[in-house]
């Protein structure tokens, strides 16, 4: 396995992220693949290098402890990964990573409360990278840009607050606490591709990002003012969205045609940025993105 190195900088000590343009040349384009593991799980490919986000494959029973699933992992975890980044902690998109990170041997990169859940696993110190927003992870021919970010809104229950400084596992589903919510921009093969897995943002952190890709969560989008428009206009249209964070995070994961909430959202984004082409995911399927 190549060896990583790892760079921590905080991009701006006052709010706001780089914009500064950079001296270095711009990295040739190479071909990238995205895979839509469902909930708001991603696997991006770029050549030798691959990064997770929010891996979530259990959907275990919530009504007692809940647990990962290592049929599940095993069989849609890459056999190796890079890095994952947990957009907060939440049960589905935190439940399956630590594992997830011991069997491909991703550093994990996430909040004070995924780094908790992470070394109550079993996780060792050396592959956890706790983050609190604005760093710069770089990694061999990647970097990660943290974007702090805002949870949907779906009320008050369930938001919010942090897990136990020191969890004892297995927790049941009101344990894993939001502990802060991330966004991601990932920086490869020339790409610079923004994932987003919960639908709400803050407009000064994600302006000026420029993505090439923009990875969207729709779900209760319509709780936050003019989402959409103010979100593509902030993000300076991107050329290409994939949708993220629609389907039924309880149920077995099944393709269906598009619903009519995902319809609107598709028409959304062609009123406001008429040139960005949007693709809804299937689940696990490779695409490719030349």
């Amino acid at each position: 396995m190549r060896a990583l190195i790892f760079a921590l900088t905080l991009v701006a000590c006052s709010g706001g992220h780089d914009s500064r343009p950079s001296t270095a040349p711009e990295p040739s384009r190479a071909p990238i693949a995205l895979t839509y593991l469902g909930v708001a799980g991603w696997q991006l490919d770029a050549g030798p290098t691959t990064i997770l986000v929010d891996p979530y494959f259990s959907r275990p029973d919530l009504d007692g402890p809940v647990v990962p699933d290592p049929a599940a992992i095993a069989a849609h975890a890459p056999g190796r990964a890079d890095a994952i980044v947990i957009g907060h902690s939440h049960v589905d998109h935190v439940l399956d990573a630590p594992a997830v990170a011991a069997a491909t041997g991703a550093q994990l990169i996430g909040s004070e409360s995924t780094a908790r859940l992470a070394r109550a696993s079993g996780l060792p110190d050396s592959k956890i990278v706790a983050v609190h927003g604005r760093e710069r992870i770089a990694g061999d021919g990647w970097s990660v840009q943290v974007v702090p970010s805002l949870h949907s809104k779906i009320g008050e229950q369930h938001l919010g607050g942090e897990i136990a400084a020191e969890p004892q596992l297995p927790m049941r589903f009101a344990d894993y606490a939001e502990g802060g919510t991330f966004a991601y921009l990932v920086e490869v093969a020339g790409r610079r591709v923004l994932f987003l897995g919960t639908a709400n943002f803050i407009e000064s952190e994600v302006a000026g990002l420029r993505p090439d890709i923009a990875v969207i969560a729709t779900g209760l989008r319509e709780k936050v003012d003019d989402y959409t428009c103010r979100l593509m206009r902030a993000l300076g249209q991107p050329p290409l969205v994939y949708t993220n964070h629609f389907d039924d995070w309880q149920a077995p994961p099944v393709d269906e045609p598009a619903d009519d909430d995902l319809q609107a959202f598709v028409a959304e984004v062609k009123r406001c940025a008429p040139a960005t082409r949007v693709v809804i995911p299937r689940h696990f399927e490779r695409m490719e993105v030349p």
